[in-house]
């Protein structure tokens, strides 16, 4: 069984259709980055599994089910989403924003998830505060802790990391990573090719709608594919503490 899948997708927006008969299927419970340059479709693919999009043609499916035969709160229970720079514009504290990821569960927390996603997102010192009163990245790990709320077999998240200091970038990194051992399925939309290298287990190279290449890090991010897609030179380095070979872009 597939976390997500599109057959022969036809579809984008009404003056671009990003999509032209792309078939795509996303194995369970593995690290999947989607990457590649600015107007590849990335966003875009993402919009059409939460339906925000609708395909013109073709289908999207959720772990095996037509996603327009569930409706809106079976979605919520199956996929969580986190935006690139989402905002919330009315003065909810965080705790209550983050309480929001019980909407599928009628607002009930039997298990705690809004204490434990507030604690994984580093974020307890912050629940009494308004969200109009935070910086992008403590929003942004928000909007994580809300989606983990909904106890979501799969999290989708659209360069999660914008806005994040180190610090933050690198804890958010390991709690997905970790998510993953827990039998997560995690999709991120990443321009970081350093970030798409150390934590991904699969790896899909998107350019103009079209998947130029997919699989494992090692199997898609080389030197030819780097060169053929993003026009760019570029070479490797050895990271000792990873004890694995790294592809950097040349910048000269």
């Amino acid at each position: 069984m597939y976390s997500l899948e599109t057959k022969t997708l036809d579809g984008g927006y009404p003056k671009n259709s990003v999509f032209s008969d792309f078939s795509l299927a996303v194995p369970m419970n593995k690290f999947v980055s989607l990457t590649g340059p600015n107007g590849s479709g990335k966003s875009t693919l993402l919009k059409f599994f939460y339906r925000e999009l609708i395909p013109q043609n073709g289908l999207v499916y959720l772990q095996n089910q037509k996603i327009d035969m569930l409706k809106q709160k079976d979605i919520a229970r199956i996929l969580g989403f986190v935006p690139q720079n989402g905002k919330i514009d009315y003065g909810f504290t965080v705790r209550q924003a983050v309480a929001m990821g019980r909407y599928a569960y009628n607002g009930t927390d039997k298990d705690h998830a809004i204490e434990t996603a507030l604690k994984d997102c580093d974020i307890e010192e912050l629940q009494e505060k308004r969200v109009t009163e935070i910086s992008g990245g403590e929003m942004q790990r928000v909007l994580l802790a809300r989606a983990l709320c909904q106890d979501a077999k799969i999290l989708l998240l659209d360069e999660p990391v914008n806005h994040l200091d180190v610090k933050h970038q690198r804890k958010m990194m390991n709690l997905l990573r970790h998510l993953v051992e827990k039998d997560l399925t995690v999709v991120c939309v990443l321009h970081d090719l350093l970030l798409v290298q150390v934590y991904s287990d699969e790896v899909i190279l998107l350019q103009k709608g079209k998947i130029m290449a997919e699989g494992t890090v090692e199997s898609v991010i080389t030197k030819e594919n780097l060169l053929q897609v993003y026009g760019v030179q570029s070479h490797q380095v050895f990271d000792s503490m990873l004890n694995k070979n790294l592809w950097m872009p040349t910048w000269y």
